[in-house]
């Protein structure tokens, strides 16, 4: 979907393995995530796939195997995590966590991202007076503002209704383009995995059991292809449908 400018992986991993006490729950994972590309990892709950994203966030140090990532990585929940008590625009300035720039730049350079958002006049608004899909925008905007290189997504539009979905999912293709990001996106949504990702892997007791490059032209929700790779996705998972 999204038109590779770079192929300087945004993050290699290999070997990785995790356990909690004697449960192993990743199992030797390799994984490449190229700047310009999105990645999604789907499988059943407790498959393993938000212990990845934790890892390649920093967020759990307790590992083995080899994880390269090239600058620092920015994260997104579902969850937009938005401090109440701030404005918009701090909220977007509070991910700038560097010294050398001053908060008045920060707040700049927030104020910049809401506009590539499409939040151009939130910057003195509350969290709590926006809707679900403006938050999370705000919440995107965070993101970016440290300008990573590795952009990863824990269901991040999992809690939108399908039409403000569809807006989050096109503005974050339309991000990726600009900024040559590479994004692994944690989904449960086959539909949504095949609309977004370059690259769908398969997560499945801890271990990559399928891998699925997409090759669709042009709008993919519109391409007779779409249904194909859905439905070998749903084979995968093994989730039949109605007849």
């Amino acid at each position: 979907m999204t038109a590779t400018l770079s192929l300087k992986p945004a993050a290699t991993v290999r070997g990785l393995r995790k356990a909690y006490g004697t449960k192993e729950v990743l199992q030797g994972i390799d994984l490449t995530i190229n700047r310009g590309e999105v990645t999604a990892l789907i499988g059943r709950s407790g498959s393993g796939k938000s212990t990845i994203l934790r890892v390649l966030a920093g967020l759990s140090k307790e590992h083995s195997g080899s994880v390269e990532i090239s600058g620092n990585p920015a994260v997104a929940f579902q969850e937009p995590r938005l401090l109440p008590w701030k404005t918009v625009l701090d909220n977007v300035a509070f991910g700038l966590n560097r010294t050398d720039i001053s908060w008045s730049e920060a707040q700049e350079r927030a104020s910049a991202l809401l506009a590539e958002v499409n939040l151009p006049d939130s910057d003195a608004a509350w969290p709590l007076t926006l809707s679900g899909g403006q938050a999370q925008r705000v919440s995107l905007a965070r993101a970016l503002i440290s300008e990573p290189d590795l952009l990863l997504l824990d269901e991040p539009f999992g809690a939108l209704d399908a039409l403000t979905r569809l807006t989050a999912q096109d503005l974050l293709l339309k991000t990726v383009n600009t900024r040559n990001l590479g994004v692994l996106l944690v989904t449960h949504d086959v539909s949504e995995a095949i609309a977004l990702a370059d690259h769908v892997l398969l997560l499945d007791d801890g271990a990559i059991t399928h891998s699925l490059t997409v090759d669709i032209p042009g709008d993919r929700r519109t391409h007779p292809s779409f249904v194909s790779y859905t439905a070998q996705l749903l084979e995968w998972l093994e989730i039949t449908t109605p007849a």
